[in-house]
């Protein structure tokens, strides 16, 4: 059976560990039935511990044996509790679709009472179902498991499984080469097995075969399933390193990092810490952004971007969920880069906001500095003023880069490159003299003299020429004259604090 394919042994022995260590109650936040009664199945027979399974829908029901019915009088979570009250007996107790108000003061009283009786023994009882908000009483009594995502050969075996099952009720071509194989278990990291079967089965239905041209499909998927927590935003490798003019010295960090990043054991072998992330600071408008999504392209790796506009919530808690979920996403993806625009919009100061921004910075920071999956951040900043002193303390990131407005030879690269972007020949352009006329021009102001040069030439039925891209230029204010203060008081906070990204 699908639901039956063996879990992580490691899982399996952490939660080994767990009950031998007298842990009575156990939280376990999956949507995952099926992987979960499969690793808790698992340790039952690993521990030669009956396992006994509650569902409203069935009550109280041994599994390791095929002649016992219900457990009498256990079909309410109250009965069952009170059952289990009484029973405190060496056994593992799985409750699914356990509701999620705990806050009945009997309930509360008989999770109290069954966590002392069963703290002397091996006992467990065993909560799942999504995530959920423990009263304050019990908090500290439950131990939380996290269900670690599916690994590429987890996934490899279950597609197989779903593929053998589908071929048992209509024929299944197979159409994939083994680095096609490996792109689909690629695209489908971070997603639950229910989520796979979905999109795998659809994808096969269609047309009988599981080849190149599903991949798109998977990909698109994924991003569905990815952004409909409206906090997270999954991005397709559309960029990469050599897209970027300039940053000299930032892309040479980065590539002396990919390996240990892209290959963690072998680093850690070798006597080194996978990279964790960067924060580049600098003039909006002058590649930082833009750097992320080549960072994810150039390492091979998924992209999520945390959109600081939908993390905050009017209801108490809820903002700090909303960081934790997309938090966990990106754990489940790993490895994957996670790009946070803006920064100071998502973990600013506020002293107005009821102490939400404090809670919700010091949530990320206990998981920059603790985090052990691959997960790569880049941050990225325009405001320092609104970034917290702690963010900015050496260890909390691998480096803090500034990028400043571009140099005339960058200048001239960056018009070449959005030439290029519209087919046209830079040779054709006076590079040199566009680039003296767009001193203290950002990459994004110069990409939208360019655009600007292509309309006027466009309406004038004419071909687009350097007089075009030097008019645009002469009639444009940069930010370098308009937010000239600001600009200044940013190098010179950077001078002593941040290494030049160019």
């Amino acid at each position: 059976m699908l639901s039956r394919l063996p879990p992580p042994e490691d899982q399996v022995h952490e939660l080994s560990v767990l009950i031998e260590a007298h842990h009575p109650l156990l939280l376990i936040e999956s949507i995952e039935d099926d992987r979960v009664h499969a690793l808790i199945g698992h340790l039952a027979d690993r521990m030669r511990m009956p396992l006994l399974m509650w569902s409203p829908t069935t009550g109280l029901v041994r599994q390791d044996t095929d002649t016992a019915g219900p457990a009498p009088d256990t079909e309410t979570p109250a009965k069952v509790l009170a059952f289990l009250e009484t029973a405190d007996r060496e056994a593992l107790y799985l409750l699914r679709d356990f509701p999620h108000e705990l806050d009945d003061p009997g309930m509360i009283s008989r999770i109290k009472d069954i966590y002392r009786r069963y703290f002397r023994h091996r006992g467990a009882l065993i909560l799942t179902g999504p995530p959920r908000e423990l009263p304050a009483e019990l908090e500290p009594l439950f131990t939380p498991v996290r269900m670690a995502a599916p690994t590429p050969r987890e996934y490899h075996r279950f597609i197989s499984a779903v593929l053998r099952d589908i071929g048992e009720r209509r024929p299944v071509r197979i159409e994939l080469d083994g680095e096609g194989v490996a792109r689909l278990l690629e695209a489908l990291g971070g997603l639950t097995f229910f989520e796979v079967r979905k999109i795998i089965t659809q994808a096969v239905v269609e047309d009988g075969c599981l080849d190149e041209d599903d991949l798109s499909r998977v990909f698109e998927a994924k991003r569905r399933i990815v952004e409909r927590s409206g906090v997270l935003e999954y991005f397709p490798h559309d960029r990469n390193l050599g897209d970027i003019a300039g940053l000299t010295q930032l892309k040479a960090w980065l590539s002396k990092r990919r390996l240990a990043f892209t290959q963690p054991e072998k680093a850690r072998s070798f006597g080194l810490e996978p990279p964790r992330g960067l924060l580049l600071i600098g003039v909006q408008g002058c590649g930082k952004s833009l750097c992320a999504k080549a960072v994810a392209a150039e390492w091979s790796l998924p992209l999520l971007r945390l959109d600081p506009s939908n993390l905050y919530q009017k209801f108490f808690g809820e903002s700090e969920r909303n960081l934790k979920r997309a938090i966990r996403t990106a754990e489940d993806m790993a490895p994957v880069v996670l790009w946070i625009d803006e920064i100071e919009k998502a973990l600013g100061q506020d002293s107005n906001d009821g102490g939400t921004s404090q809670r919700v910075f010091g949530t990320f920071l206990s998981w920059l500095q603790e985090k052990k999956e691959e997960v790569f951040v880049i941050a990225t900043a325009n405001d320092i003023s609104r970034l917290p002193p702690e963010l900015l303390r050496k260890g909390r990131f691998d480096e803090i880069f500034f990028v400043d407005l571009p140099g005339a030879e960058v200048r001239q690269r960056i018009f070449e490159v959005h030439l290029k972007k519209r087919e046209r020949d830079p040779a054709q352009f006076d590079l040199s003299a566009l680039a003296d006329e767009s001193v203290g021009f950002s990459g994004a102001e110069i990409e939208q003299a360019v655009v600007g040069g292509l309309y006027t030439a466009f309406s004038n039925g004419e071909t687009l020429t350097t007089r075009h891209l030097l008019e645009e230029l002469g009639g444009t204010h940069p930010m370098s004259q308009t937010m000239r203060e600001k600009i200044d008081a940013l190098r010179a906070w950077a001078k002593d604090r941040a290494v030049p990204a160019g």
